[in-house]
């Protein structure tokens, strides 16, 4: 069970059989909270700050492909959310999805092994970022 004390929560549930093994990010303002993912995890970082802006490439360790989150509370203008699928190593494809994140809508993505769906929601006071990893 989650506690939401924080103002902001990263949630990052791995409904697959592989492990999330976090290759590169890109970080704005603040840090993706997050590492690694275990097969069949919920991964949860909760922080408190006035905005943040980043994004993430994660490995699907024990299979092949890549998948990438961002997300975002800018100082101006509104929160947003994407997810990714490029097929690359390294920071490049976690700055590329974190650079094309324009609004807060929910989104889908998928490769061969995986399908991704992100949202956001509330909870109390806090604002959550969801971002569910389901095998295919």
């Amino acid at each position: 069970m989650v506690t939401y004390d924080k103002k902001y929560v990263i949630e990052v549930i791995n409904k697959t059989q592989y492990v999330l093994e976090r290759v590169g990010s890109h970080n704005d303002s603040q840090n993706w909270p997050l590492g690694d993912i275990q097969p069949e995890q919920l991964g949860v970082g909760k922080f408190d700050c006035n905005y943040f802006s980043f994004g993430v490439n994660y490995k699907l360790k024990g299979g092949s492909g890549f998948i990438q989150f961002a997300a975002s509370w800018p100082l101006i203008g509104k929160r947003k959310i994407a997810v990714g699928n490029i097929h690359q190593d390294g920071n490049g494809p976690a700055r590329k999805v974190w650079d094309e994140m324009d609004d807060p809508s929910d989104k889908l993505c998928s490769n061969d092994l995986v399908r991704v769906r992100a949202f956001m929601q509330e909870e109390g006071e806090s604002i959550i970022w969801v971002y569910e990893v389901v095998t295919k």
